[in-house]
């Protein structure tokens, strides 16, 4: 089975199950048979559903206990690298936008591309996580957007834009905006254009990781902008007002190199 992460991951993302036995008694020619009846927990960040138990609510998520390429980590120790720029060609407006009860996502239809060298992925999806899944020198943030890109073979990198607090964010509010109340997900046409994810600055730290919710996916390209945004205090509470606090606690740094393509100024 590849490990890699597929569109279809991603649309199970939501959902993972933990085997708990439930007792029904049956009438079966007279007789009583006890029968097992299976009942599913959903992963989330808390709780029974917590990662700390994502690796056993399915034989799926091994990975989230015994991988070792995991992410988030903590991003400290990098050594300047040669890695290629990366160059966005956002075009595309968003399609759909999601309340998964903990996670909040964007869908994008193909045509928002990102280039790495001589490879080029197509943007998926943008999920909002807060706090910050990765922390910068052990700091970490008010919130994080990862962008999830994908190639026809499986391949993905996932960029990680990071926010303080400081003016409101016109795309993180526009995300608000259009979140439904209750949980599902509804289309959208015409707003959130992928450009307005982009930042000036195309800096990056990068590493080799995995996804950061169940299965746990990995390996990921992950690279996370040395540019850091700004975000209101209202924009983050109507966010974790929706989800609440939705971060995987970091993973082992394994020894993995960790990469700069450049050098950043601020906290």
């Amino acid at each position: 089975m590849n490990s890699r992460l597929t569109t279809r991951h991603l649309g199970g993302m939501l959902m993972a199950s933990l085997l708990t036995l439930a007792l029904t008694v049956v009438a079966c020619g007279g007789e009583e048979v006890v029968e097992e009846v299976q009942e599913t927990v959903e992963w989330s960040y808390s709780g029974a559903g917590g990662p700390e138990n994502w690796a056993s609510l399915s034989a799926d998520n091994a990975r989230c206990g015994e991988g070792t390429q995991q992410s988030p980590i903590d991003i400290t120790g990098y050594e300047l690298g040669s890695s290629p720029p990366i160059s966005f060609s956002y075009r595309k407006e968003a399609e759909a936008v999601t309340n998964g009860g903990h996670l909040i996502s964007v869908r994008y239809p193909t045509g928002n591309r990102l280039g790495f060298g001589e490879r080029t992925y197509q943007l998926e999806t943008v999920t909002a996580h807060t706090p910050s899944e990765h922390h910068i020198d052990g700091t970490s943030y008010p919130l994080e957007l990862q962008l999830l890109h994908s190639q026809v073979f499986g391949d993905v990198a996932v960029i990680s834009m990071l926010y303080e607090i400081g003016e409101a964010n016109p795309v993180v509010q526009e995300i608000i905006d259009n979140i439904p109340a209750d949980v599902g997900t509804v289309d959208v046409t015409g707003i959130l254009n992928a450009r307005g994810l982009m930042t000036k600055d195309s800096g990056y730290y990068s590493y080799k990781g995995s996804m950061t919710s169940p299965p746990c996916a990995e390996p990921a390209d992950r690279f996370i902008m040395l540019e850091i945004g700004t975000v209101s205090q209202a924009q983050v509470d109507a966010l974790q007002g929706l989800t609440g606090p939705n971060n995987r606690p970091l993973q082992p740094s394994n020894g993995r190199a960790i990469a700069t393509s450049g050098s950043r100024s601020g906290p």
